[in-house]
């Protein structure tokens, strides 16, 4: 065979492959596009900042700590975001045992929680924020209990 012909054959065969195989071009492109990112085309997940507590705040397990969280969502009215406080002490994400109310229109969430749910000691903390698209947001806090200062 002829080495033009075999080059032509194997240039046909290597297209009709990727065609037939596809590839992924990366993300932001094509049909390939993240459901959650910020490329054009995807939904863009919400934003999320702790206000209160500061991070690395100290309260004695008999105090009350006041919440604070900014939420919004360029794609998603701010009421329809489901925000949760979840715990890392255990190294382990656990669900804090309260209810988190949902955002105002203008995307605060303010609440207080008894100190008392969370152990003694360093408790890191993420608020989280879901929209309908299941997209979410995170920031988190490191809050400390019955300690004198938290690192």
């Amino acid at each position: 065979m002829d080495a033009r012909i075999l080059l032509a054959t194997l240039s046909v065969s290597s297209c009709l492959l990727l065609v037939a195989c596809g590839t992924d071009p990366g993300p932001g492109t094509g049909p390939y596009v993240n459901e959650c990112s910020d490329f054009a085309g995807a939904t863009r997940p919400p934003v999320v900042e702790i206000t209160s507590p500061g991070n690395a705040e100290a309260f004695d397990s008999s105090n009350s700590i006041n919440w604070v969280i900014s939420v919004s969502d360029p794609d998603t009215d701010v009421t329809e975001l489901v925000v949760e406080l979840i715990d890392y002490t255990s190294g382990t994400p656990e669900d804090i045992d309260i209810s988190v109310p949902g955002p105002d229109s203008d995307g605060r969430v303010t609440f207080s929680m008894p100190a008392s749910l969370l152990t003694g000691g360093q408790n890191p903390i993420r608020a989280r924020a879901t929209d309908p698209d299941d997209c979410f947001g995170e920031d988190d806090v490191l809050v400390c209990v019955d300690q004198d200062t938290c690192p």
